[in-house]
């Protein structure tokens, strides 16, 4: 029962036991200053209970209108797409479903609505997102911001990439911030620390509360100087709480592994691929030695009449194209719907040995050949036919749709196995071979970002929908190609699905030659 109903409750039973126990009230006026403070005692108790309630229903009615701004457009009709497909209002979607409506939850069962409540959120059980979606979704937010290099100022304001929202609160700004520090990122941190202190939309954050992240990012960069000054303010602020000193001590001494410049090296170059990716719109790929090489038409060897638009982006190994027009669009939608309601966390390694990993954000699903739906033997067949590779199972992988959300992407990779792993311990790889060859298809376009980018050969593609992109990972002289490290971008605004045929080498002995000398690309 909650405190309010408590308190009327109990005064109420006082009175009624002073009613049953005391006769003839009136002839005591000490009996009715007893019964006169009784009152009292239920008026003040009538008043918070109503105090209550007013906050109750305030509170709906807060959340009431912040979701009807959410859902509504510039011309007052609801946009469904616009709240999942931006990441700002996704951030808010999930936060939504992790505090406010936890919140109205919990008091909702005192109105007598509460059952139509109880039915429409509990046709969302197996889809509300927890506290570790929610930590996700401001880690998605500060990968957009550092991959995408943008306006801290702009996002605080609401906007993305020209897509106007509703403006940021200083409390999602700081709290932004402190996944910065947890990742590692103090620089990142600061910039979104600097930008909230001067941004007042509520709720707010304590000028404490800021200086002491401040200080633990200054200690993380080695500035210790100016996390003194930053501790000196928060004690000065806040000289009660030792929780912002206890936060820097240990960072006082702690031997931070140096930056690998390699790792680091790959991951400049990936960021800016991606920038360019997102926001070059003149083209659907760019790559520095593309200029002399020309599109063809291939006869398909399967159909009669059907000519693949084949588009080389790169000479040479590993032969990365371009195939236009691959898929239809009802067959896009087709990969899409079959995939949609299969779909799980993605993992990182082959079909038989994967695992979780913050390496890949998104989701996947796998059809096989004998799928029940014919489509996905016509398109492995098709793949088979403009690649002139083998693509039946067991060398044929089955075919991997994904779809990658709010931010979703895939760090540098690669698709083969054999750097990291000794093929006796790998699944499948002793007695199929190391993925030859990858096929990736496009099912959507991409608002903004999504692009994929080979780091070593400055190359990116943007998602085209319907078309597909072809690239081997094995040198035609047997040897592993490193320069197929290739990456998912984040997903700036919109969503992206994504079909990838992984093709093995075993079976392929009359359909890729090996070259004659080691050199051979």
């Amino acid at each position: 029962m909650k405190p309010g109903c408590v308190w009327l409750y109990c005064a109420l039973v006082m009175n009624l036991w002073i009613e049953k126990t005391l006769e003839d009230v009136f002839a005591s006026s000490s009996h009715l200053r007893i019964l006169a403070s009784g009152e009292e005692n239920i008026r003040l108790a009538l008043r918070h209970y109503i105090s209550e309630e007013k906050r109750k229903l305030e509170t709906l009615q807060s959340l009431y209108e912040e979701v009807k701004t959410a859902y509504a457009s510039e011309f007052g009709e609801v946009e469904i797409r616009s709240v999942f497909e931006n990441p700002l209002n996704a951030y808010r979607l999930i936060k939504r479903f992790t505090t406010t409506w936890k919140e109205v939850w919990k008091f909702a069962s005192d109105f007598a609505a509460f059952r139509d409540f109880e039915s429409a959120l509990g046709t969302l059980h197996d889809f509300i997102p927890n506290d570790d979606d929610i930590e996700g979704s401001k880690l998605s937010l500060l990968r957009l911001q550092m991959t995408y290099d943008l306006s801290i100022k702009d996002l605080l304001e609401g906007q993305v990439a020209g897509r106007q929202s509703l403006p940021l609160s200083q409390r999602e700004a700081f709290e932004t911030a402190l996944v910065g520090l947890d990742i590692g990122k103090p620089d990142a941190a600061l910039e979104w620390l600097e930008k909230a202190r001067s941004h007042d939309v509520p709720p707010l954050v304590s000028s404490a509360e800021t200086l002491g992240a401040m200080a633990t990012a200054y200690a993380m960069k080695g500035d210790y100087l100016k996390a003194a000054d930053s501790i000196r303010e928060v004690i000065t602020l806040d000289p009660n709480n030792p929780d912002h000193l206890r936060r820097i001590l240990p960072l006082l001494t702690d031997k931070r592994p140096k930056p690998d410049s390699e790792r680091e090296r790959v991951q400049s170059t990936y960021r800016s691929l991606c920038r360019q990716g997102a926001f070059d719109t003149n083209s659907s790929y760019w790559a520095q030695d593309s200029e002399h090489l020309s599109c063809y038409l291939q006869r398909s060897k399967l159909t009669p009449f059907l000519r693949f638009k084949v588009e080389p982006i790169i000479s040479g190994s590993p032969g990365v194209r371009l195939i236009h027009d691959f898929l239809n669009d009802k067959e896009s939608l087709a990969l899409k719907s079959s995939s949609v309601h299969l779909i799980s966390r993605a993992k990182v390694g082959s079909s038989l040995i994967s695992h979780v990993s913050d390496a890949r954000i998104g989701k996947t699903a796998w059809l096989d050949d004998q799928f029940p739906d014919p489509l996905i033997l016509r398109i492995s067949r098709r793949i088979s036919d403009v690649t002139g590779l083998n693509t039946t199972h067991p060398t044929g992988e089955k075919l991997q749709t994904s779809n990658y959300g709010m931010g979703g992407y895939y760090e540098p990779h690669h698709d083969y196995f054999r750097k990291y792993r000794d093929d006796n311990l790998i699944p499948g790889v002793a007695n199929r071979g190391d993925r030859i060859a990858t096929f990736m298809l496009y099912l959507n376009d991409v608002d903004a970002g999504g692009a994929t980018v080979f780091p070593r050969l400055n190359l990116w593609t943007r998602p085209v929908k319907n078309a597909a992109i072809f690239w081997y990972n094995y040198k035609q002289s047997g040897d592993l190609d490193p320069d197929t490290l290739h990456a998912g971008c984040p997903v700036l605004l919109g969503e992206k699905w994504v079909a990838n045929k992984w093709i093995r080498e075993y079976g392929q002995e009359f359909h890729r030659r090996c070259g004659l000398t080691q050199d051979d690309s």
